[in-house]
């Protein structure tokens, strides 16, 4: 007795509807990983994460050949190879991210550092130019505070010298009817008339060529 072949053309057409919805969704899951594997070449996972990109290389080229073959067990592995090559695309690309992210901190930290040291550098200098200068302003007062006390050393030798040279003057207001010989024979004076050259000597760019004293004048009298 034959059997109907009905049942075998049901099987065959729900297998073939089944790989009909399949296949398109497998492809937009392959284009998925696809899409995912640019993204992490753009972030730099070929240099930063090398090993998980490429891992997402070889799994996207696994479900694009497995998609392909278009049947349903390569279906079904292409499906599950593009979701690896998804996931390992995704996971290259943060490792990449984070490791930009990493170099760029490390970069301002070296900026950073380097940055201190210059300003460490230059306060230590700026504290070095400061020494010297305190420095030098401390020799400077030391030498004038030498030369001050060298100075009135100096000064008072020079006086100690001139004491017995230098004549000693005293002072006398000239009156009504004084004469050099009248002055020069007061007792306070000289108490000799015959001295007055000396009192004229004293004055004599006061008094004048004449000789004559006026009222008011104060002559010098040596002793």
């Amino acid at each position: 007795m034959h059997r109907p072949w009905f049942p075998v053309l049901g099987i065959l057409s729900l297998v073939a509807l089944t790989l009909s919805a399949c296949g398109p969704r497998v492809a937009e899951r392959v284009g998925e990983a696809r899409a995912a594997l640019e993204a992490a070449r753009a972030a730099g996972a070929p240099a930063r994460s090398p090993e998980g990109f490429q891992a997402a290389e070889r799994a996207l080229k696994e479900s694009e050949t497995l998609l392909a073959a278009g049947d349903s067990a390569s279906l079904l592995e292409a499906d599950y190879r593009a979701a690896v090559a998804t996931a390992a695309a995704h996971s290259a690309a943060t490792t990449a991210k984070l490791s930009t992210e990493v170099e760029k901190a490390a970069a301002s930290a070296q900026a950073a550092r380097q940055e201190a040291e210059r300003a460490r550098a230059e306060t230590e200098r700026l504290q070095a130019q400061l020494r010297t200068v305190e420095e030098t302003a401390r020799a400077t007062q030391a030498r004038g505070e030498r030369v001050e006390t060298q100075v009135a050393e100096l000064r008072k030798q020079v006086t100690a010298s001139l004491t017995p040279i230098l004549p000693t003057y005293l002072r006398y207001v000239v009156k009504r009817g004084d004469t050099l010989q009248r002055v020069a024979a007061r007792p306070d004076i000289y108490g000799d008339a015959n001295q007055w050259p000396r009192l004229y000597e004293a004055n004599r760019d006061m008094i004048g060529r004449d000789r004559k004293l006026k009222v008011g004048q104060v002559l010098l009298v040596p002793k």
